[in-house]
């Protein structure tokens, strides 16, 4: 080993001066790549109730991140020791949620409930009641837990801890990640991008673990603000959305004067330049499918601009927030696949609509649960046919069958079901569903 002065020490790595802001490249100043690695992972800050075992390994690593300027290898010993805390934040939380006691079920004989002190007297107990076939008893379910990663992750899932459809699948990747840096069979190399990604999700899971979601954020995002805004569109196929406030406070553009235009009020996302949560298929809005990437309702319409205004005027509609992860969503199949449809405007359907194949998934986006029951059709995708996770996509199934098995199926995951009747109104956009009309009239398609 090369015995290095610590003027040497102190030098820069040349390596890691070559990620800068628009990529990798030209070398940065040592002064300037310091502060930018530092700041990719300034704002990932744990919420005050995070235990303190998790909260100090996760505040070690930011503090070692910095010196990844004067040594590239720290990143990658960082992005190891990262997915390694990821376990440790598992156990942690479980030990709170549990109080002190766990309770097996067996298959044949009562709960048994066992006091324990530590995470380490749950793994032997665990081991014992893993070869008895006992499950570990969560709220009214009742799981297989051996006390490992897989066991503690189904908890936290179980437990309702974790959210979202998509953000499972990366956390089936940092489980595999993290049995890989536990058990290597090789070198590795990571770069400042990586680790720094691996640290945000971290914090974004422990933070979730603990019930804080994350403003903005990539896996367990904050609900989202929704906004009144219209849509307008004519019959030449041209399309706006505009906030409610500027259809009150402006006179008609001169298009609009000469080419007549319907409206529509919805609440729904507000655009915003460079914003990850715009939603591409506001075009595509229908009352009867959901067509747009997130949740957009329907309020008046459709009308003039004049009717739009004084409906504005009266009702004075306020925005709110709305969770967009973990929905329901409800695919027809009769003949052809339709598009998702929400349960409670499935219940509302007449009779003579309510034929063919139902099926019930969950998913974060209704492209999502259509690609599944698309994809469960062909058996060599290896997508999921009876209730559980999809091995395949980020979907669950909850069931499929008839109209009524699939709405029993609604309400087992969401509770009652309140049917709702809302006039059909369809925007002339259909980039998602090319084989669908466009324009307004019925939403049978």
């Amino acid at each position: 080993m090369e015995i290095r002065s610590l003027e040497e020490l102190r030098a820069a790595d040349g390596l890691s001066l070559a990620f800068n802001p628009y990529g990798l490249g030209g070398r940065m100043r040592p002064e300037d790549a310091t502060e930018f690695q530092q700041r990719q992972i300034a704002d990932c800050n744990l919420s005050e109730g995070v235990a303190a075992g998790t909260r100090d390994s996760f505040e070690r690593l930011r503090t070692v991140f910095a010196y990844g300027v004067l040594c590239d290898d720290v990143y990658t010993i960082v992005g190891d020791q990262a997915l390694l805390i990821y376990e440790q934040a598992l156990r942690d939380r479980f030990m709170e949620w549990c109080s002190g006691t766990i309770t097996f079920r067996l298959s044949q004989a009562p709960d048994v409930s066992y006091t324990v002190t530590s995470y380490d007297d749950v793994k032997k107990r665990a081991d014992r009641m893993t070869r008895q076939r006992a499950k570990l008893v969560v709220d009214t379910h009742a799981i297989e837990f051996n006390g490992m990663l897989h066991g503690l992750r189904l908890w936290a899932r179980t437990a309702g801890l974790l959210r979202g459809r998509r953000s499972r699948a990366v956390e089936d990747a940092l489980a595999k990640l993290r049995n890989h840096v536990a058990h290597p069979s090789g070198h590795h190399v990571d770069t400042p991008v990586g680790a720094a990604r691996t640290v945000r999700d971290l914090a974004e899971l422990i933070n979730q673990l603990w019930g804080r979601a994350t403003p903005d954020g990539r896996l367990y995002p904050a609900p989202l603000h929704r906004e009144i805004t219209v849509l307008s569109w004519n019959g030449s196929g041209r399309a706006r959305m505009e906030p409610a406030g500027a259809l009150t406070a402006s006179e008609p553009a001169e298009d609009e004067e000469s080419d007549e235009y319907q409206h529509v009020v919805v609440r729904a996302i507000p655009f915003i330049p460079g914003s990850r949560w715009n939603d591409a298929h506001w075009a595509e809005f229908d009352t009867r499918y959901e067509t747009t990437r997130f949740p957009t309702d329907y309020l008046w319409g459709p009308g003039t601009r004049e009717q739009a205004r004084a409906w504005l005027e009266k009702e004075r509609p306020e925005g709110d927030s709305i969770e967009f992860t973990d929905r329901v969503f409800l695919v027809q199949d009769h003949g052809r696949l339709l598009p998702p449809m929400r349960p409670a405007v499935a219940a509302g359907l007449p009779d003579g609509e309510r034929v063919g194949v139902w099926h019930v998934v969950r998913a974060d986006f209704p492209d999502d649960a259509f690609a599944h029951v698309r994809g469960s059709a062909d058996r060599s995708a290896g997508h999921a046919r009876r209730p559980g996770d999809c091995p395949a996509c980020s979907a669950e199934v909850l069931g499929s069958g008839t109209f009524d098995e699939a709405l029993r199926a609604s309400a087992a995951a969401l509770g009652p079901i309140q049917a709702v009747h809302l006039p059909s109104v369809r925007l002339p956009l259909s980039i998602f569903w090319p084989d669908r009309p466009c324009g307004t009239g019925r939403g049978d398609g």
